[in-house]
This record gives structure tokens, sequence and C-alpha cells, in this order.
């Protein structure tokens, strides 16, 4: 088997498992979550950046129905997601999310992080992004990539926290940010 064929099988068999950081539990996404998030989502200016609106809880077990099969349709992507709890209140205080997929030969993962608006500040981002990125590179990704409107300061400075670096490529009025996946954190308990 080549090496491409091989990281398509791998991609494949990808599924998110808990990850814990210092603060904080990334508990794998699963349509029972709905409710709850549809009040941590629940802020209009989430949605400053990105476009759409709060979602209701019943569109969001629709996608939390389709994002927790784990892969897409095709099969050609491996959908991550995990809810970012608190580890003291077991509180949930937002998502972390990567679409892994096999680019010339090489595991490659698309990242975004949405934290509450009232939790925002804390560092939340920062450490649950830093957890789920170590766990990619174990993983086997060998680069992660995030999409970034630039006016939306307080995710390009996550992006910057976590080593990503902008490039020249903008699609959608998002600036594509990377990082190989293997780059260290100290941030992450082990």
């Amino acid at each position: 088997m080549d090496s491409v064929a091989a990281a398509e099988v791998h991609a494949r068999q990808m599924s998110a498992s808990a990850i814990r950081t210092r603060r904080l539990d990334l508990e794998p996404l699963t349509p029972g979550h709905a409710r709850e998030m549809t009040t941590v989502l629940s802020g209009p200016s989430l949605y400053r950046f990105t476009g759409g609106e709060p979602p209701t809880e019943a569109a969001l077990s629709l996608r939390y129905t389709a994002q927790s099969a784990g892969h897409s349709p095709k099969r050609d992507q491996a959908w991550l997601n995990w809810i970012v709890r608190h580890q003291e209140t077991g509180a949930a205080l937002g998502f972390v999310q990567a679409t892994v997929s096999v680019q010339s030969g090489e595991l490659v993962a698309d990242v975004a992080w949405v934290i509450a608006v009232v939790q925002q500040g804390n560092g939340y981002a920062v450490e649950a992004a830093a957890g789920m990125l170590c766990w990619l590179g174990e993983c086997g990704t060998a680069r992660c990539q995030a999409h970034i409107h630039p006016g939306n300061v307080a995710s390009c400075s996550v992006a910057r926290k976590l080593d990503f670096a902008p490039t020249s490529l903008v699609h959608d009025g998002e600036v594509l940010w990377q990082r190989t996946a293997r780059q260290s954190s100290a941030i992450i308990k082990r």
C-alpha cells in the first residue's frame, strides 16, 4: 500500500477520543449535547465573523447527529468534534473541531474553536485547541490549518499563541493560518 492510500485508510479510521488538559475536558460530541450547547452558543456576537445566528436546539441536534457520524458522507474526511468542559464545574464552555483529510499524501486537519461569549478571555480557547492539536499530532496529522477572518482579533490571537502563522491565501474573506501538528505545547497536562 502506498503512503497516500495508507493515509486515506488512517483518516477513515480516526475517531475523537476524550482529551484532558490542565483545566478542561474535551468530550467527544454526541447528539445529546444539543440542549446544553444551544445556551452556550446563544451569543449573537459569536457569529459576527462567520455569519449565521444562534442555533435552535432542533437545528443543533440535526447538525450534531451528522457530525457525530465521525466522517463525511463520502468518507474522505474524518469529522472530529469535542465539547469543551471545565473540569471543576462540569460546565460546557464551547467546542473544538477538526476535519482531517489527505492532502499530498499527508493527514491535514482544518481546525476551529468556539468558546461561549461569557467564558472568553480566560484562555480556554488556547488550552482546548492546544489539547486537540497535541492529540492530532499524536495521531499522525502532519499539518493543521485554520481559516480566520482578519477582523477577528481574538481568534487571530488564539492562533498566534498556538504557533499558527497567517499565509497569503484568502478564501471567502478568511485568511488561511497554518502550523505543523507536531509543534509542542506546554499547556497540556500529561
